[in-house]
């Protein structure tokens, strides 16, 4: 069963999504991925994250950081082959996306979640599971030129997180404008939404409804 949940902000809407979580070890040990904040960001810019880790341990999960930066297929397979749940933090979509590349983390999340393993994504960690990201590099904090915008492509979809901020504001004008001609659906999600996957049916949850 496919089971993904793609927010755009995770300490918003952690509690909703883990009263959901039926996970075949009935426990939310979770593999919380930190890689996309490993560049871009200074250690004292992230207190969201901080922020994000604690929304997720005050509803249940019991996490342990973890970067697939510099792992192999096989490391990712014996490190996190008892966990009920991958999470991937928000970032830089650029290093991520690189990283996911280099690891061989595409080909096992995809073996991860069709075992039943549930994936949830925050921003970026939301960005990569669609088959294009090009219209992420409008929020990107780190660039590199002839970057390959492919996604890993677990859903037909973009989300597009953060709708409503004055933080964002700047940002999705370009990304809007950008993603004009692209011919891939796009979701937009206010830091309250989540977009529910399971299997074949997709929902969209409001916290505040």
């Amino acid at each position: 069963m496919k089971e993904l949940f793609l927010t755009s902000e995770i300490n918003l809407v952690a509690s909703d999504i883990s009263k959901k979580i039926k996970t075949k070890s009935g426990n939310l040990r979770t593999a919380y991925i930190i890689t996309p904040v490993e560049k871009g960001y200074e250690k004292n810019d992230l207190k969201w994250s901080k922020q994000n880790q604690a929304s997720m341990i005050k509803a249940g999960f019991d996490i342990f950081e973890y970067s697939i930066t510099n792992k192999k297929l096989d490391e990712l397979k014996r490190d996190l082959n008892d966990v009920d749940v991958i999470y991937v933090e928000g970032g830089s979509l650029v290093y991520m996306m690189n990283q996911v590349r280099l690891s061989g983390f595409d080909i096992f999340i995809r073996e991860f979640v069709k075992k039943g393993g549930v994936y949830i994504g925050t921003s970026t960690g939301s960005f990569i599971m669609a088959e294009d990201t090009a219209p992420g590099l409008s929020l990107e904090v780190y660039l590199e030129n002839n970057f390959d915008t492919k996604g890993i492509g677990l859903v037909n979809f973009l989300v597009m997180p953060h709708w409503g901020t004055s933080e964002f504001k700047e940002s999705y004008q370009k990304m809007l404008f950008d993603a004009y001609d692209m011919k891939v659906p796009m979701i937009v999600l206010t830091d309250t939404q989540y977009v529910w996957v399971k299997n074949d049916s997709i929902q969209i949850i409001d916290v505040n409804k």
